[in-house]
């Protein structure tokens, strides 16, 4: 029972995580190259403040969490 709700989490956050990273503006490496200060993006902590980013990095950790914890329920089924 336990492996299939942490199963529906797993699944669940894995496609609102691709949902979410699809959304987010894309950046591009090569205009820093041209023009751009790269220290400013380095430094700076604009774009990593917006509530896509952070729903993003909840959602991963909530997918590799749900990973782990998919695995020792499946171990331990087997070793019993």
């Amino acid at each position: 029972m336990l492996y299939y709700i942490v199963l529906s989490i797993f699944i669940a956050s894995g496609i609102l995580l691709i949902i979410l990273v699809l959304l987010q503006k894309s950046y591009s490496e090569f205009a820093l190259a041209y023009g751009s200060n790269p220290m400013k993006n380095f430094l700076g902590a604009t774009e990593a403040d917006t509530i896509l980013t952070k729903i993003t990095y909840t959602l991963g950790a909530i997918f590799l969490f749900s990973a782990i914890l998919l695995n020792i329920i499946k171990k331990t089924n087997e070793e019993e």
